[in-house]
């Protein structure tokens, strides 16, 4: 199904950075009031058994407010591995009991409002910036600083809780903001300092987590790298499900090959597979696997409201692809736009439905996380007729039955090394379909 945008309100963020959840730390029991030796006690026990960074950040701002300790906002921000983030920050505030967890891509830190910002020397250089926002001498430094000020916070520290070994992806710094002036200072600024120390510990292990789940995600795909964390490393160990299965192919693939340089194919790649994994990733699917110019992805029927959803999913990602394949050859992104000899860019697309073995197969030493069966290899063999029949998307019988769309009927074919024939449908109207072929 595809994916369900979360209300920001009533805070707003920078196109770069995405709210990925949301908790309310005033949710929590909050009868016990709470002191520096109470939270140390927390976080040198029952924290041990949290597994979610978002939740263990909500708990510690809850018990340093219960423990009046005048934190008004506390960010935790840490870098990760992954293609397209370079990491996380969860940020608390008080005003609202909200604990955000929030995703930062890589553009956000070419902004300005990074660079000059505390938290751009506390992850670059291991520095710590402590200060009063309304302070002229710091604001002239860190322009953020003025909307710290504006927000009526007059205490403001940033820190490192990682060592200033590893890259700066890998570190992990603190910010926090009071309303009482020098309320991070003295006696509390102690405290405080002390509590970040065990706390730094819980977010190394925790983000030490994130980063496998994201590297795993990135090369195995969302449910498959869960399953791997999860334990499923044995050789044979999967399930079979019920999913409807998407083959794509780049067309000519070969023939571009020979003429482009290799880096210009490359980027001629990456932008196709990009066209077809923000379409697949945002009703829902699952890429499993990049071959050479081919893709496979799943719609599992099981984790849909029923095959109809799957099915409907799946076929929206297929035309959605095929659309914006064809958008990038009238308008080509900045990617592409010093290549020349590619246009336009063309495409076959199948889907399938059927049982299939999610699960690992290969060696002793090295294995794959996929799906195999017959009815992923009827999907490739029916993707292989898109040049033949002239048509960018074929749809089974199956497939066509959960469908409540129209579609053109293409008859009885036979594939090869599958035994029963299989009936093809094909979008209508076909004018619309030409313009893709």
């Amino acid at each position: 199904m595809p994916r369900k945008q979360l209300d920001p309100a009533p805070r707003q963020y920078t196109p770069s950075i995405t709210l990925n959840r949301r908790i309310s730390t005033r949710l929590s029991d909050a009868g016990a009031k709470q002191t520096p030796d109470t939270i140390e006690h927390w976080l040198l026990h029952e924290a041990l058994n949290g597994q979610d960074i978002l939740a263990l950040t909500g708990e510690f701002c809850r018990r340093l407010n219960a423990a009046a300790l005048p934190v008004s906002r506390l960010a935790l921000n840490a870098g990760t591995l992954h293609p397209q983030l370079v990491g996380f920050s969860w940020i608390w505030e008080a005003d609202d009991g909200f604990c955000d967890e929030i995703r930062v891509e890589s553009g956000a830190l070419q902004q300005p409002s990074y660079i000059l910002s505390p938290l751009y020397r506390s992850i670059e250089f291991v520095e710590t910036v402590h200060g009063d926002p309304r302070d002229p001498a710091l604001t002239a430094r860190y322009p953020i600083m003025a909307d710290l000020a504006a927000r009526g916070f007059a205490d403001y520290l940033v820190t490192p809780l990682t060592p200033s070994v590893g890259a700066p992806q890998q570190r992990v710094s603190v910010s926090i903001a009071s309303r009482q002036a020098g309320g991070l200072s003295g006696p509390n600024g102690v405290a405080l300092q002390r509590l970040f120390r065990l706390l730094a510990l819980h977010v190394a292990r925790l983000t030490a987590v994130l980063i496998s789940q994201n590297i795993a995600s990135a090369y195995l795909g969302e449910a498959a790298g869960r399953q791997v964390l999860e334990g499923s490393i044995q050789r044979g160990a999967g399930e079979s499900i019920e999913a409807v299965i998407l083959v794509s192919d780049l067309r000519g693939s070969t023939e571009l090959s020979g003429r482009l340089l290799p880096e210009s194919m490359l980027a001629l790649l990456n932008a196709y597979f990009e066209c077809l994994t923000e379409a697949i990733e945002a009703e829902g699917g699952e890429v499993l696997k990049f071959i050479g110019d081919g893709l496979l992805a799943v719609f599992p029927i099981d984790r849909e409201e029923g095959p109809h959803e799957a099915a409907q999913s799946a076929f929206a990602a297929a035309t959605k692809a095929l659309t914006q394949i064809t958008q990038i050859s009238a308008d080509p992104p900045a990617l592409l736009q010093d290549l020349r000899g590619w246009q336009p860019l063309r495409a076959g697309l199948a889907l399938h439905a059927g049982e299939v073995f999610f699960g690992n197969i290969g060696s002793t030493t090295c294995l794959d996380f996929t799906v195999i069966g017959p009815a992923v290899n009827t999907a490739a063999r029916v993707e292989s007729l898109t040049k033949e029949l002239q048509r960018p998307l074929l749809v089974t019988q199956p497939v066509a039955e959960m469908l409540n769309t129209d579609l053109n009927e293409l008859g009885t074919h036979t594939l090869r090394g599958i035994e029963q024939p299989i009936k093809l449908f094909a979008p209508t109207p076909p004018d619309i379909e030409k313009r893709l072929t």
